[in-house]
């Protein structure tokens, strides 16, 4: 069974969590979700609360198939946490798949596992990426290498079935995308 790290931080972008997480599980990946602390209650943007599985820093030594970076006004913390960096960096470099919606690409920047990659993001952090990527795209998801990244909130359902068809093969997205009725 796929195991999938959800990084959380005060601020994240909820529909950006909440659906990967929602839609990964039907498809039957194990997501653990991660507060970056200092407790597992997380409050988002618009001020719904989740409770994490676990603390990011229980999490750091365990293994996963993808780690997954939402958006939202949480990135900025995010970008500033060097466990997170660290994580990126050690994930990237063991060809393992790092997923990034929003603003959240610009972690990857930081961390410096965008260059030679084509990435997209919400529209505000385009300035900041394109010095830092191969190439910037408009596109609603990007995959290239083990990156994928997405525009933003709107883009959260079509991410997830994207994650899930990386994840488990293009069957099993179909199959959760009809169980949900997507287009």
């Amino acid at each position: 069974m796929k195991r999938v790290l959800l990084i959380l931080s005060h601020g994240f972008e909820e529909m950006e969590a909440v659906t990967p997480i929602d839609l990964l599980r039907r498809a039957g990946i194990t997501v653990v979700s991660a507060s970056t602390g200092p407790e597992l209650l997380v409050e988002g943007g618009r001020g719904i609360r989740v409770q994490a599985d676990q603390m990011l820093s229980e999490c750091l030594s365990q293994a996963f198939d993808m780690v997954i970076l939402p958006g939202g006004p949480g990135v900025d913390r995010l970008r500033k946490d060097e466990r997170v960096l660290e994580l990126v960096r050690r994930t990237h470099a063991a060809g393992t798949p790092l997923a990034a919606i929003c603003a959240a690409p610009l972690i990857l920047a930081d961390a410096g596992v965008a260059a030679g990659h084509t990435l997209t993001s919400f529209p505000s952090a385009r300035a900041e990426l394109q010095g830092q990527v191969k190439a910037y795209s408009e596109a609603r998801v990007v995959e290239d290498g083990n990156l994928i990244t997405s525009r933003g909130a709107g883009t959260s359902e079509e991410f997830a079935l994207i994650l899930i068809a990386f994840l488990e093969g293009p069957a099993a997205a179909e199959e959760i995308r009809a169980r949900i009725i997507a287009r």
